[in-house]
């Protein structure tokens, strides 16, 4: 990260009877999101039911859900499972069963990722639940049942990359199961059953996904067939980023030359992080150069336009997240 002098522009380069089971999510908590019914909190937040709080997933702020409803004087809904449910209603449906959890909410305390691997790996823990973390390299012979629950979170992410994504992390998990004598089974809970990313990571097949994958990529422009840069635009309030936005996104299509691509301004998936609301540019080009040259000039523009102290704007270039 390469910070310029002006501080507001920022350059970014470029399971049982003997067996066990593992079951990953996308995410921790009670549910997957909670959103208001109206764009105020626009980043999502989990629900701890053993804290009575919601916490949000990415400033890590939390505040109980009466005191949330009752400031916002909107309705809350959830969407989705997360690992504490989905552990819970293990827990009733097999109470002989041994359940652990393993997400970032179990694994705050120092040596506690450890300790439930080790039980994991020593045979102690019937049941694994886990959001990521499970499907990190881990070795365990006895486990012959994988679940992937509500595999359409990853698939669903507005990124150019979910789909590449979605299948790198499916095979993964699905490598978990059936590593000993015993044979593996592996199920995928989705609501899009025939998506070429899900039918090749069954079979662990990328000679599958690569080529419709690829293909997709190429009609869009997107790498590897074209290269990008976003211009991410955040303020105090969402008027001043909303203009800025738009200006700047006025600015490079006027400025673009040859086959460079202005999309946007749009706000970013991430409306609003740590207190700041946030818009973005897309700008592609099928070629570096000009996509570099269009960059240097927005650089200049932006150094010398007026009534942009308020706006904080970051240059991503080959960005490696769209959020």
């Amino acid at each position: 990260m390469v910070h310029r002098d002006d501080p507001r522009v920022t350059v970014v380069g470029g399971g049982l009877a003997g067996t066990e089971a593992a079951w990953q999510l996308a995410t921790r908590g009670v549910a997957v999101d909670l959103y208001e019914m109206r764009p105020v909190v626009a980043s999502p937040a989990h629900a701890t039911d053993y804290l009575g709080e919601l916490v949000c997933s990415n400033s890590l702020k939390s505040t109980d859900a009466d005191t949330a409803a009752g400031c916002l004087k909107h309705e809350l809904r959830a969407l989705g499972e997360g690992t504490e449910r989905v552990e819970s209603e293990a827990r009733r449906l097999f109470p002989q069963a041994r359940i652990a959890r393993l997400d970032r909410d179990t694994t705050g305390r120092k040596g506690s990722h450890r300790r439930i691997l080790d039980a994991w790996r020593a045979g102690e823990t019937d049941v694994l639940v886990g959001t990521q973390m499970v499907t990190k390299g881990h070795d365990i012979p006895g486990v012959t049942l994988v679940g992937v629950l509500l595999a359409d979170v990853a698939l669903n992410m507005p990124d150019f990359r979910a789909a590449e994504r979605a299948f790198q992390l499916l095979a993964q998990v699905a490598g978990r199961a059936g590593r000993g004598d015993a044979p593996g089974r592996v199920l995928i809970q989705t609501y899009r059953p025939q998506h070429h990313a899900l039918l090749a990571a069954t079979g662990h097949d990328y000679a599958r996904f690569a080529p419709r994958e690829l293909a997709l990529r190429r009609e869009l422009g997107y790498p590897p067939f074209g290269r990008l840069a976003i211009l991410r635009l955040d303020a105090d309030a969402d008027a001043d980023a909303e203009r800025a936005a738009a200006d700047l996104a006025a600015r490079a299509r006027a400025a673009a030359e040859g086959e460079v691509t202005v999309r946007g301004p749009a706000p970013a998936p991430l409306e609003r992080l740590r207190g700041r609301y946030r818009w973005q540019v897309l700008v592609a080009s099928p070629r570096v150069h000009p996509l570099h040259v269009l960059l240097q000039r927005l650089q200049s523009f932006w150094a010398s336009a007026p009534g942009t102290r308020a706006v904080r704007l970051v240059i991503d270039v080959d960005p490696v997240s769209m959020l």
